[in-house]
């Protein structure tokens, strides 16, 4: 396949002169003028099968009288891409066939052989630069290129000469340009690819990575990152990185529970709403939810009540088990407020109370101050007795601080008797400290202890608190409540149930293994007050030689003694022989078996008759 390339250039000999050739053969001479007719061709030359390649060879037409009609050299590069020549053909004839085809080998000075002919019409156009007629010329029409895919391909060779030419490429931009080819096809250019040289080098590489800068994507690099783009060539400083706990999609690396909150940022406490102790910013349950809490209703000015349950339980002490201490504060709103009395008065009434009594220790007192701190110390259930206090949490008073004093009556005597505490509204009595008395500093916990209560119930109540806030000399009233929570033994099947407890508690207590909650025996098949799961069996008479002391069921007492009538000590309350029997011998011969007063011959017949015989 020929390239065509595409530079038109048209060019039209009109000659009056004779035409002569300047090196052609001698003969190809026209005169114009001598016609009368003419017509205009255009051509291109092949010479043994190589078609246009030439721009020196040159064709002329001839009569059938010999005379030379016109000629040409085809010297001009038409959009054929052949070598292309134009010859005005002349003749006195508007139409004349078979004019005569001479062709000229401007290489070898020859002129090869052509069949070719050419039928003249006047006027006439044939061939155009895109499409030429084409005169063939061979020397030899049987010895050629004998390759199809050459230039000059010869059909009519049957023996190769070895002049077979191939098509270049045309194009200046292809890397395989070839500057003067006897033919071309653009088929065979090879072009670089964009952005590259010849040499498959970058036309533009700026920062020399062998990527040119047409191509280059800007990313980040690091595959530690997050936006790691592995087809970027250039770093553009956009990584961006996780943030411990989370990696780049947002999800923690360590989420042990799949609750979506990382483990470094776990935080630990209740998370359940409607406990007592619900921590908003919780996110793991840590178990210590707590149900069984006070509802606390404030006076005013921030002040409120705090029941806590003390640490000290009476379940070591007999007479306290299943007793639990609690002890009330007033919770203060500034560390500088201080606590003064608990009253009743200006018609306002304090109440502390149970379901159950107080506990009371004999060796205890009304007010913390009453008690004798050894005994404090010492005596558990001295220390867990019910008390009144302001601030204080000890007997003795410590700098600053002074005893608490109160104004006995009914309300007291009855506290001391286990009953509940209750002042009036009108009374004006209670317990108190003088102003001056460090004891009911609020301080940085803003409480002050105001007594301790213990009972196997939980207490509620109503204070009538007077208190000096902060900054100021002019003591006010505030009258918080509380209530106790519903809770208690939810557990049907111990002896302290309570139908009313919604929360257990953890004070259930069961009887012990054999007995009910009144304590009397599941099972005494004897009747004799011990259960038979506590039964011991053993000797039960304190006379007997096995005599148990623990033995609840008799199961046999052993008497030693001799057990045999004739012995001399015979004891007829014995039931085990000891082989301390004793026997007296009445003949004085004893071997004199026959009574005949000696001992002889017939003694032994008398044994003999009785050898192996029982004894009676």
């Amino acid at each position: 396949m020929f390239t065509k390339l595409t530079a038109p250039l048209y060019c039209l000999w009109l000659i009056a002169a004779p035409q002569i050739a300047s090196a052609q053969p001698e003969d190809w001479v026209t005169t114009p003028s001598a016609y009368e007719f003419s017509m205009t061709l255009t051509y291109t030359i092949s010479i043994d099968g190589l078609v246009g390649a030439n721009s020196t060879n040159a064709a002329a037409i001839f009569g059938a009288d010999g005379t030379c009609r016109g000629w040409g050299t085809a010297d001009f590069m038409g959009t054929s891409g052949f070598y292309t020549g134009l010859i005005l053909v002349y003749s006195n004839s508007a139409s004349e066939p078979g004019l005569e085809v001479r062709i000229w080998d401007a290489t070898l000075d020859s002129l090869p052989q052509c069949l070719d002919e050419v039928d003249f019409v006047a006027n006439g156009i044939q061939g155009s630069l895109a499409d030429p007629v084409v005169f063939y010329a061979v020397y030899d029409p049987l010895v050629g290129c004998t390759d199809a895919n050459a230039c000059n391909y010869l059909s009519t060779a049957i023996s190769d000469n070895g002049s077979c030419i191939y098509p270049g490429c045309n194009d200046e931009a292809a890397c395989n340009y070839v500057v003067s080819s006897p033919c071309y096809d653009s088929n065979t250019c090879v072009f670089p690819d964009l952005y590259f040289d010849c040499n498959g080098d970058c036309l533009n590489d700026f920062d020399g990575d062998g990527i040119c800068d047409e191509l280059e994507i800007g990313g980040c690099l690091d595959d530690r990152a997050c936006n790691y783009n592995p087809s970027a060539t250039d770093d553009d400083c956009s990584c961006s990185f996780p943030f411990y706990p989370l990696d780049c999609d947002g999800n923690c690396y360590i989420d042990t529970d799949g609750d979506g909150v990382c483990e470094a940022d776990e935080v630990l406490g209740c998370d359940d709403p409607v406990s007592c102790n619900f921590e908003p910013n919780a996110t793991d349950n840590n178990g210590t939810c707590a149900y069984c809490c006070y509802s606390y209703y404030d006076g005013s000015d921030g002040f409120s009540i705090e029941v806590e349950r003390y640490a000290g339980l009476g379940t070591e002490v007999p007479g306290l088990e299943g007793l639990t201490t609690f002890r009330v504060y007033l919770t203060c709103s500034d560390s500088a407020d201080r606590v003064t009395a608990v009253l009743g008065s200006g018609g306002s009434s304090t109440f502390i109370g149970a379901s159950s009594n107080f506990h009371q220790a004999p060796n205890g007192g009304l007010l913390i101050t009453d008690i004798d701190s050894t005994l404090f110390a010492d005596d558990l259930s001295v220390t867990l007795d019910s008390w009144l206090t302001i601030g204080l949490d000890h007997p003795t008073p410590g700098d600053g601080e002074e005893p608490i004093s109160a104004t006995s009556g009914l309300w007291s005597t009855l506290f001391e008797l286990g009953e509940d505490v209750f002042i009036g509204g009108n009374s004006n009595d209670g317990w108190s400290v003088s102003s001056s008395s460090n004891n009911g500093i609020a301080g940085s916990d803003l409480k002050v202890l105001i007594g301790q209560f213990t009972s196997s119930s939980p207490i509620e109540g109503s204070l009538n608190v007077t208190v000096i806030p902060s900054g100021s000399s002019t003591p006010i009233q505030v009258n918080p409540l509380f209530i106790a929570p519903p809770c208690g033994c939810t557990d049907e099947t111990a002896c302290n149930y309570d139908p009313d407890s919604n929360y257990d508690d953890g004070t259930c207590q069961y009887p012990a293994i054999g007995v009910d909650c009144a304590g009397n025996c599941s099972s005494d098949s004897d009747g004799d007050g011990v259960c038979d799961e506590d039964e011991i069996q053993g000797c039960t008479d304190f006379l007997a030689d096995n005599f148990s002391p623990l033995a609840t069921d008799d199961f046999g007492c052993q008497f030693l003694g001799c057990t045999y009538l004739d012995a001399e000590n015979y004891d007829a309350g014995a039931n085990d022989d000891d082989g301390s029997c004793a026997f007296s011998l009445m003949n004085p011969c004893p071997t004199d078996l026959n009574g005949d007063g000696i001992t002889a011959a017939g003694d032994i017949l008398e044994m003999l008759a009785f050898y192996g015989q029982p004894c009676q």
